[in-house]
């Protein structure tokens, strides 16, 4: 079973990150405005293994491990970065650049809701702000 999650590349190309065959891979729809050139394979990211081997406590059997994973969300302010969910290990991003993962911290031990947006909002937002 693949799972996926759609987003656009920095760019603005609408892309999808799919767990399939044991890896994430980055697929992108084909170049051109309103393009039919169907989905590109752009790049292969990361093997799932070694991507379970990043997250503290996974277990060891390979099968429960890549069924304990999978993508969540992409970030949709473009910065590259992938959700990854696990079944009581955490929530994580992963960026598609680096191929650094960090674990997102939670208050109370509880998870965060879906979908997650990485940006804070600054307070007051400009459209509330007092205009001088």
């Amino acid at each position: 079973m693949c799972k996926y999650r759609v987003g656009e590349t920095p760019d603005g190309r609408l892309c999808l990150v799919t767990d399939g065959q044991q890896q994430l891979h980055l697929w992108v729809r084909g170049e051109g405005r309103s393009s039919d050139n169907g989905w590109l394979l752009e790049r292969r990211i990361v093997d799932l293994s070694a991507l379970c081997d990043m997250i503290p406590g996974m277990p060891s059997n390979r099968m429960l491990r890549t069924h304990c994973i999978w993508p969540t969300d992409m970030d949709a302010g473009r910065t590259g970065k992938v959700f990854i969910k696990t079944w009581g290990f955490g929530r994580y991003t992963y960026d598609l650049h680096t191929g650094k993962m960090e674990r997102l911290p939670t208050r109370s031990g509880k998870d965060y809701a879906h979908p997650v947006f990485a940006y804070s909002l600054a307070w007051p937002p400009t459209f509330l702000a007092p205009e001088d």
